[in-house]
């Protein structure tokens, strides 16, 4: 927790901190717009559950860990308070990785592809800084969600409903043109315990690091 605390720092500082960072005499930037809306490519760090490959019959150092997907976001921003602008708004992030098992000697056939995905959808509060040009975040939501980690020939029946799926991160966008932005972020998610199903094993609490970067709209 204090390294994960510590990352999110560093980001912070050298995402923000330097982008908008204004002379002591300069006037205060203008404010933030009322909406902006964000499509990222996002690069997920997945960290496979022993139990989960014991129960898929892989060996837990071949489940996969760097993922692919998309983040989808529009943000709402309500109330302007001196430096820091409130922000509402919801996020929707899916991805997935896959990963095959290495072969055991030379020359075999590699084993088994092992598939994870991911998907989250969560409203977030956010509290902003910067000006309408460019501002960094700091952001956190509850929301739902599904975690499924299973062989990709032997797909597993989907989980009966979703679980709640907790998120923080920070990050910043630059607007490169009046409507266009680079949009930069660093985000946590823990997915609450799955329960078993009809043939469905268990998954375990479990939690993830995503990078993401793309554009943003105002």
């Amino acid at each position: 927790m204090i390294r994960t605390r510590v990352w999110l720092v560093v980001v912070m500082l050298a995402c923000g901190g330097s982008a908008f960072a204004q002379d002591a005499a300069a006037p205060p930037p203008e404010r933030i717009g009322l909406f902006a809306a964000d499509v990222r490519v996002s690069f997920p760090n997945f960290k496979g559950p022993a139990e989960i490959a014991t129960a898929l019959g892989v060996d837990e150092h071949n489940l996969p860990n760097h993922g692919f997907g998309l983040v989808f976001g529009a943000h709402f921003y309500p109330l302007h308070m001196g430096a820091v602008t409130l922000g509402l708004g919801a996020e929707l992030s899916r991805s997935r990785a896959t990963r095959s098992q290495e072969p055991t000697s030379q020359g075999a056939t590699p084993g088994p592809t092992t598939e994870t995905k991911f998907s989250a959808l969560s409203p977030q509060v956010s509290l902003n800084f910067g000006g309408k040009n460019g501002w960094s975040y700091l952001s956190g939501g509850l929301g739902w969600g599904t975690l499924t980690t299973q062989l990709e020939a032997k797909p597993l029946p989907d989980a009966n409903g979703s679980v709640s799926v907790l998120n923080y991160g920070g990050g910043a966008r630059w607007f490169t043109t009046r409507h266009l932005a680079v949009s930069l972020d660093l985000r946590f998610y823990t997915v609450s315990a799955q329960e078993a199903a009809p043939g469905r094993p268990a998954y375990p609490k479990t939690r993830l690091i995503m990078a993401s970067a793309g554009i943003a709209l105002k």
